[in-house]
């Protein structure tokens, strides 16, 4: 009895221990062995999501540059619209005198470096392009010479002319009465723009000078840096809206 026991018992462990092999040869599912597939899935995210900023980045570059480009391709408005008569506006050319005729009237002379000048304004929507002397007297002497120089205002006589002038020229030779044309067109394309001016006319020969006239109300004149109850004898030539 004692010996059929000990054979069950036995046969019973054996079972056993067959059962525990069988169960270590099929090993459970790990963490580890999940992991690679949460991490591919991981890494398919990230370069997903690399690949759309690479994109928009990529797209706003482009947008940026077109930008760019299309700004840089297109011209600048003009906004200074007096700098550049034309355009919609109709200009008409004038002569504007800047004296008062009189009968009768005299010479005066600018005789060596003496300066007859005159200050004048020319309206905000005007432009200034030349000046013209009707009549420059060398009481029939020859070889005869001035320069016509042009200034912004600026306060007074002095403080104007210690400023460059903004347009020089020099004439010689220069035959009794015969008219002074002075265009301001090469030192300014169009002209000067509205403003407070003074021309100064002065001489570098013994016989040479303007006529004198009647004072207009709208300038002021100077003889030598003082102040002159003559007129002389110039019109500016404007540039003036038509209408």
């Amino acid at each position: 009895m004692k010996k059929t026991l000990a054979i069950i018992i036995a046969a019973i462990m054996c079972l056993t221990a067959a059962a525990l092999t069988s169960c270590a040869g099929t090993p459970a599912e790990t963490t580890t062995d999940k992991a690679p597939e949460t991490t591919a899935a991981g890494t398919t995210a990230a370069e997903t999501t690399a690949e759309a900023v690479t994109t928009a980045a990529e797209t706003t570059a482009e947008a940026t540059t077109e930008a760019a480009t299309t700004a840089a391709d297109t011209p600048a408005e003009t906004t200074a619209a007096e700098e550049t008569p034309g355009g919609d506006v109709a200009y008409i050319e004038e002569d504007v005198a800047l004296f008062e005729y009189n009968e009768p009237h005299n010479p005066i002379s600018a005789a060596n470096g003496f300066e007859l000048a005159c200050k004048f304004k020319i309206e905000a929507n005007d432009r200034l392009i030349g000046l013209t002397f009707e009549s420059c007297p060398t009481w029939t002497k020859e070889g005869s010479g001035f320069f016509v120089e042009l200034y912004k205002w600026d306060t007074d006589y002095e403080s104007t002319v210690m400023n460059d002038p903004i347009y020089s020229e020099e004439f010689t030779d220069w035959v009794d009465n015969a008219a002074c044309e002075v265009s301001f067109l090469d030192a300014a394309e169009n002209g000067f723009k509205g403003g407070t001016y003074m021309w100064v006319f002065r001489g570098t020969t013994p016989d040479i000078g303007i006529w004198a006239m009647d004072p207009s109300d709208e300038c002021e004149y100077f003889e030598n840096g003082t102040f002159s109850q003559n007129g002389f004898r110039c019109n500016a030539v404007i540039l003036t809206p038509e209408g």
